[in-house]
């Protein structure tokens, strides 16, 4: 098999929930271009149709809370109904807010946990039947903060080193017939995170991107190949690990030291 081969994905059936902006959106559109069937998951109805304009008329959308068990169930069944089958979910959804531990409001610790962490498993385990008929794969989406220190942001952190456990815990459960692996995304500019965190100042994007070992910030469709990567053949040896997709660090631990000494 060649690597054109290899990264086809037509007659695939793609699932990726939160797709209707941002980094889901971006890679509804990669998988599509790559042959793929792409389902549209968002929490409204209006915002996943407004998200199908743009993509193949074989492509499905459907509306679903992923923290509701039940709703995410009936979006299965809906899939199964209308497409027959699936061969990869990307567990997509999450979400991050700010605020230090020691006030933080116990009802934003629960919402962390229920969106990053219980959203995911609720996903993955409506779509294992449906995968483990294909030997299909599932893809977490973490983020570097799983596995890093973050301040202000340790619910969300919190949630996502969960994610990374589950991701390792399902891929020894359901191996060898479905694969799960994780993605875990650094900074990745969005149109929420450009102004979110730049408010919008390209300069301070560029500046941004000087941090980062290959000299500029994610983009979405960086993210979407990480993937297309972990969904396709290229990965078949590969279940239960986390891949960074940050930029890579330009300093280590000496370094970050030295530099506050001075």
């Amino acid at each position: 098999m060649n690597a054109a081969e290899v990264f086809d994905l037509t007659g695939k059936v793609i699932c990726v929930t939160g797709s209707t902006r941002g980094i889901g959106r971006a890679m509804t559109s990669h998988f599509t271009e790559h042959g793929a069937t792409v389902v549209v998951h968002g929490r409204g109805a209006d915002a996943v149709a407004a998200a199908l304009d743009n993509l193949p008329e074989r492509s499905r959308g459907v509306s679903a809370d992923v923290r509701d068990l039940a709703a995410m169930e009936a979006a299965a069944g809906e899939i199964e109904e209308a497409l027959g089958r699936l061969d990869a979910v990307v567990c997509n959804v999450g979400g991050a807010a700010q605020g230090n531990l020691d006030d933080l409001d116990p009802r934003m610790w629960s919402k962390m946990l229920d969106l990053n962490l219980t959203g995911a498993y609720n996903t993955a385990r409506v779509a294992y039947p449906l995968l483990r008929a294909n030997k299909g794969t599932v893809v977490m989406i973490s983020a570097t903060a799983g596995h890093n220190p973050a301040p202000m942001f340790a619910a969300y952190g919190a949630a996502k080193a969960g994610v990374e456990h589950l991701t390792r815990s399902l891929a020894a459960e359901w191996g060898p017939e479905v694969r799960v692996n994780s993605v875990a995304p650094g900074l990745v500019l969005t149109e929420g995170s450009k102004i979110a965190l730049f408010a919008g100042d390209n300069e301070m994007i560029e500046k941004a991107g000087g941090a980062m070992a290959v000299g500029r910030v994610g983009q979405p469709e960086d993210i979407a190949w990480a993937v297309h990567f972990l969904i396709s053949p290229a990965a078949a040896y590969i279940s239960g690990a986390v891949l960074d997709v940050d930029g890579g660090p330009t300093q280590g631990v000496a370094q970050r030291v030295s530099s506050a000494m001075k």
